[in-house]
This record gives structure tokens, sequence and C-alpha cells, in this order.
């Protein structure tokens, strides 16, 4: 059995994102769970109470509860994951019976939702103060129930049973996770880690359309702005017409597949996404939105400039990612910013459809060649416990189990716990079933990384936890990805194994985000405090007041010259009260 799907891609997207070359699985089946009586319930007594000061005595991180509890939660699940195969359940799978004969626990699931529902569900609870023992929630959500004292504090029962591994993967981005989940200096939830460098933006640009028009890879904004102008007036596609355009948007130009911050932070204007807005400092050293900051006005004018040549299709403000994408896999874009996860979508089927089309991830141009490439908080998500818990070390155990079970750094590490033995494809992923789960904030970069160094000395001892026991795969990558020579030019593809080469390959997306790693390019998150209070009730509207403008202004509807009018209705709908909120906790800090 290989002892890892390698092709795991975590990230800002919650699911992880899995390639297809090859499944991961055991034909053992899973083990029994202990049959057991009527068990006391985790739901009712005192909650633990907040011990800073005392030391920690260290407990069993997986010690079994004798007699058996009962712990309730509830959870959502995406479309595909909802159909369970023959003989298991929400309450029946690899997780909870594992759950019963190591650790004592049955786990108890009040309801299941498609993902779409969880949110809208789980607020009627919170409003009607009828809470599980362990559920997710998300940043907003965690500020209100802590703000009304709803969830247990956590800090002396995580010190107490955090396992050596959990305290590992948890503290690997830093401990920003666990400082966004601490309140007054109490850990109120456990963060649902993810990639640490997953939203770093990225170039995708048809290296066959530079080469057919002689041009360079862009390195500066200048440079990218010829390409677009090549790309649109000089045929790239050699087809005899002018029906093709230099740079992709989409409608709601942050936050999707073809998104604009990467554009942004060409001319160093962080931005971030909807309901994840990125805060840097100004030049007087307190912190500003990035959308408001004067060079993401350079940045929209240039945009006008483009879209006003025609660089840029004329109706993007219609069209949504989808729309877009049919653009790309019909040949009509030549560039366009994304993410790594571009590469599963919809990249794949524009190769599909022309194995030529090749199209190559690369690090954003610049304006003056300093690379600052902005990065969302890798944890929008955590785990908390209600308040009046008997066992809130319960939940502690259930992510020290996770992590046993299902991180490929443990030594008792089994695959089955990912994806499960009866599952017919990645998107069926048993790791889904516990009520807690986080990966390593590192191990897409370590996949990457382990891919490279076997490509040079094929040697399995250079392959990094995810890689162990994928060799054969990665000799596949390399041998089906045709006529690569030793400078990693591609002279075609096959596409079935396209998208793992440019995921994880030497001249894939997560080379660009490594380079930004290695360079030290990557722009970490100033502010990752809670939600201010006026963030919680205004941040919608200033949103859209800043998706409406920024359309506007780059349509040539309202010109340049009135951003500064555009910032000052910006301040006056919430945003000034925002900035004062945000500046005085970092004042805190």
């Amino acid at each position: 059995m290989k002892n890892v799907n390698w092709k795991k891609a975590a990230g800002i997207i919650l699911a992880v994102i899995m390639l297809t070359i090859s499944a991961c699985s055991s034909g053992n089946k899973p083990n029994e769970g202990d049959s057991g009586t009527e068990s006391p319930s985790a739901s009712s007594g005192a909650d633990t109470t907040h011990a800073s000061e005392k030391p920690v005595e260290k407990a069993d991180p997986l010690g079994k509860f004798d007699p058996m509890i009962e712990v309730t939660t509830v959870k959502s699940l995406d479309d595909g994951s909802m159909n369970f195969p023959e003989g298991e359940s929400i309450d029946n799978n690899l997780w909870t019976q594992g759950f019963e004969k190591d650790l004592g626990i049955k786990l108890k699931v009040e309801w299941l939702v498609p993902d779409n529902q969880y949110d809208q569900k789980l607020n009627v609870m919170i409003a009607s103060d009828d809470l599980p023992d362990i559920m997710m929630v998300n940043a907003v959500q965690l500020k209100q129930l802590v703000d009304n004292e709803m969830v247990a504090d956590l800090t002396e029962v995580y010190a107490q049973y955090k396992s050596e591994l959990t305290d590992q993967i948890m503290m690997s981005d830093g401990g920003i996770g666990l400082k966004q989940a601490t309140f007054d200096g109490k850990l109120m939830a456990l963060p649902q880690m993810n990639g640490a460098a997953d939203s770093a933006p990225i170039l995708w640009i048809r290296k066959d359309w530079l080469d057919h028009l002689g041009l360079a890879v862009p390195a500066t904004m200048e440079e990218l702005i010829n390409v677009a102008k090549a790309f649109t007036e000089n045929d790239p596609d050699q087809n005899g017409q002018k029906d093709t355009y230099g740079l992709a948007l989409e409608k709601g130009l942050f936050g999707g597949e073809f998104v604009l911050n990467g554009f942004f932070n060409g001319y160093h204007a962080v931005t971030g996404s909807p309901g994840n807005l990125l805060w840097n400092k100004g030049s007087d050293g307190n912190l500003i939105m990035g959308y408001v900051q004067p060079e993401a006005k350079t940045a929209l004018g240039k945009l006008a400039e483009m879209y006003k040549a025609g660089y840029i299709e004329k109706d993007f403000a219609v069209k949504d990612v989808g729309k877009v994408g049919e653009s790309v896999v019909s040949e009509k874009i030549g560039m366009f910013y994304g993410l790594h996860w571009n590469v599963f979508t919809p990249l794949p089927s524009a190769v599909q459809k022309n194995p030529a089309a090749d199209w190559r991830p690369y690090p954003i141009p610049t304006v003056d060649g300093t690379i600052t490439a902005e990065n969302l908080l890798g944890v929008s998500n955590f785990f908390v416990v209600k308040k009046g818990a008997v066992n809130p070390e319960a939940a502690v155990k259930i992510l020290n189990y996770f992590l046993l079970k299902q991180n490929p750094l443990s030594p008792e590490f089994d695959a089955r716990f990912h994806n499960g033995p009866q599952y017919p494809d990645a998107s069926h992923s048993e790791y889904k079933y516990s009520p807690i789960f986080v990966f390593h904030p590192q191990q897409n970069i370590l996949i990457h990384r382990g891919f490279v160094e076997y490509g040079k000395a094929r040697d399995t001892n250079v392959l990094s936890a995810w890689n162990q026991g994928n060799q054969a795969d990665i000799d596949l990558l390399e041998n089906g990805y045709n006529g690569t020579d030793g400078e990693g030019k591609a002279a075609g593809v096959k596409t079935e194994v396209w998208a793992g080469w440019m995921w994880s390959g030497p001249i894939g997306a997560y080379s660009v985000v490594n380079s930004y790693l290695e360079n030290k390019q990557i722009v970490e998150p100033v502010f990752y405090g809670a939600p201010t209070p006026t963030m919680t009730a205004k941040q919608s509207t200033l949103e859209k007041l800043i998706l409406e403008n920024y359309t506007k202004f780059i349509m040539g509807v309202r010109p340049i010259e009135e951003f500064d009018k555009f910032v000052q209705d910006w301040d006056s709908l919430g945003g000034a009260d925002i900035t004062k909120e945000v500046n005085d906790w970092a004042m805190s800090k």
C-alpha cells in the first residue's frame, strides 16, 4: 500500500484538492467500534477555568474515556460527499469507529447539511443558545460566541492534552492561527490550520503565444502591459483574426478564479478578497486597508488604460468565472492572475482541447522589480467547545487522534483515514467525516520540494512525508510530460498528467510559491485579530462599494481622478471607524 496520496492541495478553499492520477487506499476493513451501553453526556457540568498561572500538568493526549462519553456535533459536507457507501453513514465510519474504540468517545451528529446551508443553520442554533458540544465556526461566529460567553476556555486543556505532533503542526505557521483563536489571553477555539502560502498570487501565461510573438516572460508591469497589447493585436494564436485578449477579468474582480490581487500587488497594493480584506502599513506607519491606499489608485488607472485599449474583454463586468473559463478554454485569453489551484480549473480543459496550449505559471511582475506577493491568513474557521461541557478535553483528544491517523508525519498514519477504503475518487475523502480536521500549513510546499529533490537525486529518502511511496507517480508525471529537456522546457503535454506536473513539478505552480518563500517575497497579513464591531456591521456594505466603484473605474464610467472621493465615501460609510479599530488593535500588540 502506498503511504499517502501526495497530490493533496490544502488551501484557501477549505476542501483539499486532490490530483487523480492514482488513489491511495487499502483493502483492509475499518476497525470495528466498541459496542457500549448508554454513556454520560459531555454536555452538562461546569466550564474549565482559565489557569495560565499554574504549571501545566501533562495528561495522556489519547487517553481513553472509561466509561465512554457521548460528544455531540453538527456537520456539513460538499454535495459529492453526502452519499455514503453501503454500510457507512455520518454516524458510522472509520472516524466514529476509531473514536469509540480508541478514545471512548461516542460521536453523535445532531444534523448534517450541504456546505451552502451550514452557516444559516448554525446561526439559528447560536441565536437560540442550543449548541452541540463541538462545532466549526467562522471568525464572525467565533467573536459572537466569545462576546456572549457561550464557548469554553480551552487554554488549560489544550496545554495539558495536546500531543507533540499537534503542537508541531499548530505552531508551524508561527503561532498566528492560535493567536487568531485567543481572546484576552485565553484560547477560545482550535484553529482549522490550512495552507500557509496557498493564497499567494500567480500569473498564468500562454507560453506558446509568447514564443510565437518572440516575447519574453514579463518581469515588470510595463512589460506585462506590452504583452497584453501583443496578445490582443498581433494574432498570437496565428488564426489570422483579431479575436484574442491580453488579460482576463471577471465581474467579481477579487476572490474567484481570475483574481486581480496579483496585478495590484505589482504596484505594491495589497487587497485581499471579500470577507478577508487585507491591511498593510502606510507611509505614516499606521495600518491602511489595501483597497483605499494610493498604490491601488495607480493600479486601477493602468487597468482603465488597458480596458480602453481593448486588452480586456469589454463585457467582463457581466462575466462570472464560468464564462471567463470558457474564454480561456476557447483560446481567447492569453494571461490571467490566479492561484495555484487554477491548474485544476479551468486549465485542464484548455489543455485537453489543445495539448499545444502551453499554460505556465510565473511570479507576478512588479513596477520596480521587487515582488511583494500578498497572502491571506491560513485560518478562516475554528472549532469551539460549548461552555459547560463536562469534558472539553475531548476536543483536543479528537484533534490529536485526527493527526495521529491522517497526517503523514505520524508513525501511525493510515491512508484509509484520508481517502477511505470504499471511495471511488478523492472527492469522497474520509477525513471530512471527523468533527475536527486540520492540515499542515507547509504540506503543499513540502510536496513540491520533495518532487524536485527526487527528480534530481532519484533517492526516495529525499521525499517528504507526503511524497513517500509515490515515486512511481512522480516518474509517471516526469515521463508523461513529453519532451521535457534539461532546462524544463516542454515540447508538449500528455493531458492526463498535466495538472499534477503543473501543480507540484519543478516548473509548476508551487515552484512559484516556493520562490516567493525562499526570497522572502510573501507579505503576511498585519491584522489578524477578530472582526471588529464595525467590520461585523458594515464590511459587506463596504465590499459592495469597492466592487461597484472599482468596476466603474476600470471601465472608464467613473474617471480615476475621483478615486479620492471614493475613499471619502468608504470612510464615511464605516471605513474610518474600522481603520481606527484596526489601529487600536495594532497598538495593543
